[in-house]
């Protein structure tokens, strides 16, 4: 499969390029991520386990999403680089290990990012801490 670069003369013909290489790309992140199959089921799940568990408000449900939306986004970015990387060439090279580690170091950050929310929130609710209400001035 070659790619061939698109003009940009048109805008419509040009936006609608992009949408269709958007949805390739998310599709290849669904169906071939190990992530995206096995890890974020897993997030996700824990996750409404402990909202039943200790009634999560709104805002941490927000912060979730947003941290789930960044993980997903650092995710898709690693997975990029590393098929970049193997594109480049597949034998050993200090250099393609040091770049593939550093993108995992992204995603494993928001993994950690995640998890310290999720359970911060729970042990909140459980010791009856409102952190929420600091953020709120007297």
């Amino acid at each position: 499969m070659s790619y061939q670069k698109k003009s940009k003369d048109n805008l419509f013909a040009h936006l609608r390029q992009n949408v269709k290489d958007s949805n390739n790309g998310l599709k290849i992140m669904v169906c071939e991520s190990s992530t995206f199959r096995r890890i974020y089921p897993i997030m996700i799940a824990s996750t409404l386990v402990l909202d039943m568990l200790f009634d999560f408000i709104m805002l941490e449900y927000v912060i979730l999403v947003a941290l789930f939306i960044l993980d997903s986004i650092t995710e898709t970015m690693n997975t990029a680089v590393e098929e970049a990387c193997d594109s480049i060439t597949t034998d050993y090279d200090w250099h393609i290990k040091r770049s593939k580690d550093i993108a995992s170091a992204a995603v494993y950050i928001t993994h950690l990012c995640y998890i310290t929310a999720a359970v911060f929130f729970a042990i909140a609710h459980a010791v009856n801490f409102e952190w929420w209400s600091a953020l709120i001035p007297a």
